[in-house]
C-alpha cells in the first residue's frame, strides 16, 4: 500500500529537523541490539497503563527505530506512517483515543492494516539541548478512553526516566570514546617520542664525537681556560641529551608492568652542579643572575640521577626563560632528618591565582608569561610526573610581579651513599 492510494499525509518536519537528526545520530542507538534497561522500561509502561504495546522510539530520517519494544515484533517502521513523527512536533503528550475518528490517522496504513492501531499515546523524549529524539509511547488495537490525570503523570515520569537513561548512556559512550582517543593519542605520543629520540642520537653523538676528538688530538691544549670550560659543558650537555634519548627509547620497550623506577641514592650537590653548568650560559644570555647553593656532596636523596637532573633543569630553565631583565634565579637546598627540599626561587612575573589550579596540566601555559617565548606547555606536567615517580611531591607559591617559588621534596638517603 502507498500513502497516495490511502489519501494519508505524513507528519510535517520539525523546524529544527537538521539539528534534531544530528542529535538522534549522536545517541549511537540506531540499529543496536536490545538493551535490558530500555526493554524493562517498555514493559513497565505497558503494565502500569494496562496497554498491550509499549515502545521507546527514535525518529530517524526515513524511519522510526524501536530502541525498546513490548508486545510488538517489528524493530522499525517507515517514518511516513509513524505516529511518533507527529508526537515530536511539540513537548506535550500526544493522545489519540480513537484513530478511526481522527482525520490525521484514520487512513494511516498502521490503522487500516497491521497492527491495526486504534489507541495511541506518546510522550516526547528530549536530549539535554531540547531536541526531541523520539517518544515513550503505548498502543492498543481497541478504542480506549483518555488517560486519567494520574496516568498522564505516570507516563510523564516514565518518559523522564527514559530520558535519564538515554543521557546516562550517551555520557558513558562519550566517556569511552574520549578514553579511546586518549589511548590513541598516548600511543602516537610514544611513537613520536621514540622517533624523536632516535633521530636526536645522531647529531648528539656527532657533537660528542667532535668534542672528544679535540681532546684525543691534543687540540684542547690550544684552548684558553674559559674555552676548555665551554668544551666541558658542551660534552656534559651532549652526554645528558644522549642519556635522555636512550632512556626515552628504553621506555618504549615492553616491560613488566610491576617494574617501577630504579631508586638509588643520588647526590643532590652533583645534580645541582650539573644543572648550574648547563644553564649558566642561558642565564647570562638573558641578563640574569643564576646562583646555586650546593650542599655537601654527601647529602643524598632516593631517586634516579637522570630524572632528578631533568627536574632541576626544567624548573631552573623555566625560571630563566620567564624572568625579567636583571632578575635572578636561585636553587636552594634544605636537608631535614627524613627529607630534602630543593627550592627554585625566581624574580619573574609570577603566576596569576586563576592559573594555579591548571599549572601542572598538559599543554597549559600561563598567558601572562608567554610574551612570544616558545614552549609546549608540557614542562611542568613532566616535572611533576618525574617527581612523583621518585616518590616525592612538588609545591608552588607565587605572587604576581614578585616571582615564584617551586619546592621539590624527596626522601633523604644515607649521607655519602649517592655516587651518581
Amino acid at each position: 500500500m502507498t500513502t497516495d492510494t490511502l489519501d494519508y499525509s505524513p507528519a510535517q518536519l520539525p523546524p529544527d529537523e537538521a539539528d534534531r537528526l544530528r542529535a538522534v545520530q549522536r545517541q549511537g542507538l540506531l540499529d543496536t541490539e536490545p538493551e535490558a534497561a530500555f526493554d524493562r522500561l517498555a514493559r513497565i509502561t505497558a503494565q502500569v497503563l494496562n496497554l498491550p504495546i509499549a515502545l521507546i522510539t527514535l525518529v530517524d530520517v526515513n524511519r522510526q527505530f524501536f530502541a525498546a519494544r513490548c508486545g510488538l515484533d517489528a524493530s522499525e517502521t517507515s517514518r511516513d506512517v509513524a505516529f511518533c513523527a507527529h508526537a515530536i512536533l511539540n513537548d506535550d503528550i500526544l493522545e489519540v483515543p480513537d484513530t478511526h475518528r481522527d482525520a490525521r490517522f484514520a487512513r494511516n496504513p498502521l490503522v487500516i492494516g497491521p497492527p491495526h492501531i486504534r489507541f495511541y499515546v506518546g510522550k516526547p523524549l528530549s536530549d539535554e539541548n531540547g531536541y526531541r529524539l523520539g517518544t515513550l509511547c503505548a498502543i492498543d488495537t481497541a478504542q480506549r478512553p483518555r488517560l486519567t490525570p494520574g496516568q498522564r503523570a505516570i507516563l510523564t515520569d516514565l518518559a523522564e526516566t527514559a530520558t535519564d537513561l538515554l543521557r546516562s548512556r550517551l555520557t558513558a559512550l562519550e566517556a569511552e570514546a574520549e578514553h579511546q582517543q586518549t589511548l590513541r593519542m598516548a600511543s602516537m605520543k610514544d611513537e613520536y617520542l621514540a622517533a624523536m629520540a632516535h633521530e636526536l642520537r645522531t647529531p648528539v653523538n656527532a657533537v660528542a664525537g667532535f668534542g672528544e676528538l679535540l681532546r684525543a688530538t691534543g687540540a684542547e691544549k690550544n684552548l684558553s681556560l674559559r674555552q676548555r670550560d665551554y668544551l666541558n659543558t658542551l660534552l656534559e650537555s651532549a652526554d645528558y641529551l644522549g642519556l635522555l634519548a636512550r632512556e626515552t627509547l628504553e621506555s618504549q620497550a615492553p616491560r613488566d608492568p610491576s617494574d617501577g623506577p630504579q631508586m638509588t641514592p643520588v647526590s643532590v650537590g652533583r645534580a645541582l652542579t650539573a644543572t648550574q653548568r648547563l644553564l649558566t650560559p642561558l642565564a647570562a644570555k638573558n641578563g640574569l643572575t643564576f646562583t646555586v647553593e650546593t650542599p655537601d656532596d654527601r647529602v643524598c636523596v632516593w631517586g634516579d640521577p637522570v630524572r632528578l637532573r631533568q627536574v632541576l633543569i626544567n624548573l631552573a630553565s623555566n625560571a630563566i626563560k620567564y624572568n625579567r631583565a636583571g632578575g635572578s634565579v636561585r636553587l636552594v637546598v634544605e636537608a631535614n632528618d627524613d627529607t630534602v627540599e630543593i627550592t627554585c626561587v625566581d624574580t619573574g612575573k609570577g603566576i596569576p591565582e586563576e592559573d594555579m589550579p591548571k599549572l601542572f596540566r598538559a599543554y597549559h601555559r600561563v598567558e601572562a608569561n608567554i610574551d612570544g617565548i616558545e614552549g609546549t606547555g608540557l614542562g611542568l606536567r613532566i616535572t611533576k610526573r618525574l617527581v612523583m615517580m621518585m616518590g616525592g611531591h612538588i609545591s608552588v607559591f607565587s605572587r604576581v610581579n614578585e616571582g615564584s617559588t617551586f619546592t621539590v621534596t624527596l626522601s633523604r638517603a644515607p649521607n655519602g651513599s649517592g655516587l651518581k
